[in-house]
């Protein structure tokens, strides 16, 4: 079993909301990979898979009416997205992320560095897969890496 290399985007849902198209490039040394992020529903049976970047536009928990929504029950707050990244190095790389809304209108346009880091999938004691970095867009728009 391997992991693929690739960026774990998590985007707040209110900010989601006002997305149309998102792209995300990545670059280091003399390579830059552009990617289109595809906007689409995930049920909650669904999960995202990595190589299918998605960003879900509605919750994975079932709705619940106010009535039936305990104090102590958090909210959801994240929708997570993947993108594969080919030969993803293990070393500082520039991220742009780039957010548009129906009419064409830039609502998110970030940039970052951050150091992907490689994957276990089959324990540390095995070979490492892929290198992954992860992102979190907040509701205000801040790109935080994690």
């Amino acid at each position: 079993m391997n992991a693929p290399a690739g960026i774990r985007i998590e985007v707040h849902p209110e900010l989601s909301t006002r997305v149309a198209d998102a792209t995300l490039a990545v670059c280091w040394d003399d390579t830059c990979q552009k990617r289109t992020l595809k906007l689409r529903k995930t049920a909650p049976e669904e999960p995202a898979a990595p190589g299918n970047p998605v960003m879900t536009t509605e919750s994975a928990a079932p709705a619940e009416g106010p009535a039936t929504r305990s104090p102590q029950t958090p909210e959801l707050s994240i929708w997570p997205g993947f993108v594969d990244i080919r030969d993803l190095p293990g070393k500082p790389v520039h991220i742009t992320l780039e957010f548009k809304d129906q009419r064409g209108v830039t609502v998110l346009d970030r940039q970052i560095n951050t150091t992907p880091q490689p994957t276990y999938p089959n324990g540390r004691a095995c070979s490492p897969g892929g290198h992954q970095a992860q992102l979190t867009v907040t509701e205000k728009g801040s790109l935080i890496p994690r």
